[in-house]
């Protein structure tokens, strides 16, 4: 049985089989998608030619919230099909990033010229309180990911 929860009007539906039986495991919007890998690991996906503005970095962030249920984790962010993201989306993931104190680490996979640049200037106008890496391989990335979810909630931790 599947059932569908709107977030906004028309950008997000969500996709549950089982609501007593299924985690919460993938949630799609307008311009990409987010999903749980596991436990702590987070993928999004932006689709192809889409411009992150304001109001999709806001849609993006209530995705992320709402599948991590506010629990500290990493993010995988496949860019490789952006278009580009304006300053002030840039500014506003940067700052709700911090301020909500749950992103421990992001990976940003890309393997466009386009991409890359819009990941470098990610990183060099904002400089976000938590790692983050650009990486050309998904697999690197997913490891890298991991690996830093571990080392980050085992130091919390102690």
């Amino acid at each position: 049985m599947s059932s569908t929860l709107r977030f906004s009007r028309k950008w997000f539906r969500l996709l549950l089989l089982s609501k007593e039986s299924m985690p919460k495991r993938t949630v799609r919007s307008e311009f990409g998608e987010v999903s749980v890998r596991e436990t702590g690991i987070l993928f999004a996906r932006v689709f192809s030619g889409y411009e992150i503005d304001l109001k999709r970095a806001k849609e993006y962030h209530s995705l992320v919230s709402y599948l991590s249920s506010s629990q500290p984790h990493v993010t995988i962010i496949d860019i490789s099909s952006i278009k580009s993201i304006t300053a002030e989306a840039r500014l506003y993931l940067q700052n709700i990033s911090t301020e909500w104190g749950k992103t421990l680490a992001v990976a940003l996979i890309t393997n466009s010229a386009v991409a890359k640049v819009v990941g470098n200037m990610f990183l060099s106008f904002n400089k976000p309180n938590y790692p983050v890496k650009v990486f050309s391989d998904s697999l690197d990335a997913h490891s890298w990911a991991k690996n830093e979810y571990l080392r980050l909630t085992t130091s919390k931790a102690s």
